[in-house]
């Protein structure tokens, strides 16, 4: 566990080194497409004085647009590296909050209740179900989650079900009654066969 925190620990600082790099690099970026930007509006300004302009301003485009794709690169490299500071963060956080609650969980009760002045008196039996105990691991955790899903699944499937029912008796009770609905007239600029 230690080779494994002290990893993580090494990749944020690695991250963060280059976090803190990335904004200068964004302002370099930055000016250096403004720069091409401004010498492709030179250079096509340059080509309208010639008397072949469209080989000039295509050539000046192909320059433009190579250093514009150049600096994208460059800017989804940056993009990439803040992304993964950001999962770093947030597995750091993950992992600093699962070991709290297993260092709460582990504590032993009877510290808990040394701790207390006033004597509680014993729970009474509660009839309806009982409460959840807290999953040992992930595995357990997700098992629990499923269970629940499927038993919300199971309570929809019998509530549409009896939706259906209703609505199939109702349906048939009206038949029944003949209340039948009318069908749609038919239009007078209907064509016939």
């Amino acid at each position: 566990m230690t080779n494994r925190l002290a990893w993580s620990i090494g990749v944020v600082l690695a991250v963060a080194a280059l976090a803190a790099h990335a904004g200068p690099e964004r302002e370099r970026i930055a000016a250096e497409r403004n720069a091409a930007t401004a010498r492709f509006a030179e250079q096509e300004r340059a080509c309208s004085q010639r008397f072949v302009v469209t080989s000039c301003v295509d050539a000046a485009r192909k320059e433009q647009r190579l250093t514009l794709d150049r600096l994208h690169r460059a800017e989804l490299v940056l993009d990439e590296s803040e992304r993964r500071e950001a999962a770093a963060k947030r597995r750091q956080a993950l992992q600093e909050h699962a070991a709290a609650q297993s260092a709460r969980a582990s504590e032993p009760v009877a510290e808990a209740r040394r701790t207390t002045t006033r004597v509680a008196p014993p729970p009474k039996p509660r009839a309806i179900e009982p409460a959840p105990q807290r999953p040992a691991s992930a595995a357990d955790e997700r098992r629990a989650v499923e269970q629940r899903s499927e038993a919300d699944f199971a309570a929809r499937t019998r509530a549409a079900q009896a939706h259906r029912e209703t609505v199939e008796r109702r349906n048939a009770q009206r038949a029944k009654e003949g209340k039948a609905a009318a069908p749609l007239p038919v239009p007078s600029s209907a064509s016939a066969p």
